[in-house]
């Protein structure tokens, strides 16, 4: 696929991802499946927040493509971290069925980590190629 025609592509997967972030932290799901209320100990809200923000830094990284790929890299964190804490802010100020809680911000957080390390490895992968 040509680089003109996959810069596009990568714009709106992220864009995508961005407005099912939003879904996800804004909508108000109650009542909802019944699911487990933890996973090996770990609450389950939590590990849905790790997970829906690990991907983060990967396509950010992507949609932005910079010449310089730590600069991309550098701008998808910093737009990750600013929405996590700003999602997690606006959920209680927006909605009256959402609250602002630290674990939540702490759990965004560590999947945005571990999506930094891996957009890392990638990175350092395909320079080796």
């Amino acid at each position: 696929m040509n680089a003109a025609v996959s810069r596009p592509i990568k714009i709106v997967v992220f864009l995508i991802y961005l407005a099912a972030v939003a879904w996800l932290c804004f909508g108000n799901f109650k009542p909802g499946p019944d699911i487990p209320r933890s996973l090996w100990g770990i609450p389950i809200d939590k590990c849905f927040h790790f997970v829906m923000f690990l991907p983060f830094p990967i396509l950010g990284t992507l949609a932005f493509d910079f010449r310089s790929w730590w600069r991309a890299l550098a701008l998808s964190m910093l737009m990750a971290n600013v929405v996590a804490f700003l999602f997690e802010r606006l959920q209680s100020v927006l909605t009256s069925y959402r609250i602002t809680d630290a674990k939540d911000l702490n759990a965004n957080l560590l999947g945005i980590t571990l999506g930094l390390l891996i957009t890392i490895v990638i990175g350092l992968l395909a320079k080796k190629k």
